[in-house]
């Protein structure tokens, strides 16, 4: 009798384990590898970095890898399914347009974070005739906030300035800074760094230019079929847009070690962000109205 006690007994904690055992396998076997592409690491796209440091993705059961990709390549691999997901939301609006199978699940920022910074010796975008100016290249959004902002002084991209391609925020800055470039369309932080040592803002892109440019889009078909995934990474994505309004401190600290940054330039970045972020993921209305504006220049 006590044989058998002890024998239903080990019988009950072998179970148990067991059970343990597989409420662990099926946890791991829920997470899901998701690919996240982004244009370039700047602070346009900080809302993924926050959520992947945080731990917001992994609380959400995604097992998130952000790749670096420039944007036209990028759309070509959320159409073949290579990655899952674009930060380019902007480049992504416009493709979406033409026919091909993308739509936005979310909206970062209301209005783009871009400013246009030249030489010192050049004080305002009319100057820039004959110039060289440098853009991540055609498709991209900062082509259209470049001819938003070329206009307002009576220029063209192709008929008045020298247009050179750059893919990479940071690789503009530094062709600005070799002297290679006269002015480029950067976002924070490298504006920043740009006016640290003594280039000129002319004009903020968000002056003219309303359409957001950075949030989270999506084939088709993965709105379709993984819906429950789709769920999930808006929930880590607001959470890291919460996360970025109430913990400054903490925030700032991210955008300081993720862009290699001196805490004052990590600083300034931050206060701008929070100012055109969108808490709920949507934009204002006016931002669409805006984006039939540039829906002409699409096909060119």
């Amino acid at each position: 009798m006590k044989l058998n006690k002890f024998s239903s007994a080990l019988i009950r904690i072998i179970v148990i384990v067991s059970t343990l055992a597989l409420v662990q396998t099926g946890g791991a076997q829920t997470v899901e590898k998701v690919r996240i592409g982004m244009p370039s690491l700047s602070l346009s796209f900080v809302a993924p970095q926050v959520a992947y440091a945080k731990g917001f993705f992994r609380d959400e059961g995604i097992d998130a890898e952000l790749i670096r990709i420039a944007t036209n390549v990028g759309l070509v691999a959320v159409t073949t399914k290579e990655i899952g997901y674009t930060t380019a939301v902007g480049a992504a609006l416009r493709a979406g347009v033409k026919g091909l199978p993308i739509k936005i699940v979310t909206y970062f920022n209301g209005r783009p974070l871009h400013v246009l910074v030249a030489k010192r010796e050049f004080k305002s975008v009319a100057e820039l005739r004959g110039k060289v100016i440098g853009f991540a290249g055609y498709g991209d959004s900062t082509e259209f906030m470049l001819r938003a902002i070329l206009s307002q002084a009576g220029l063209g991209l192709e008929k008045d300035v020298q247009a050179f391609q750059v893919s990479g925020s940071g690789q503009r800055l530094q062709a600005l800074l070799s002297g290679k470039l006269d002015a480029a369309i950067v976002p924070p932080p490298f504006n920043f760094e740009a006016e640290s040592k003594g280039f000129n803002r002319l004009m903020a892109a968000a002056d003219v230019f309303e359409t957001s440019v950075s949030g989270l889009a999506l084939h088709n078909d993965t709105l379709r079929d993984k819906p429950a995934q789709v769920k999930k990474m808006l929930r880590a994505l607001l959470k890291a847009q919460s996360f970025i309004r109430g913990n400054k401190t903490d925030s700032v600290r991210v955008i300081a070690d993720w862009l290699k940054l001196e805490p004052g330039i990590a600083q300034a970045s931050y206060d701008i962000y929070v100012k055109g972020m969108s808490l709920n993921g949507i934009v204002a209305s006016e931002s669409w109205r805006a984006t039939s504006s540039v829906r002409g220049a699409i096909n060119r």
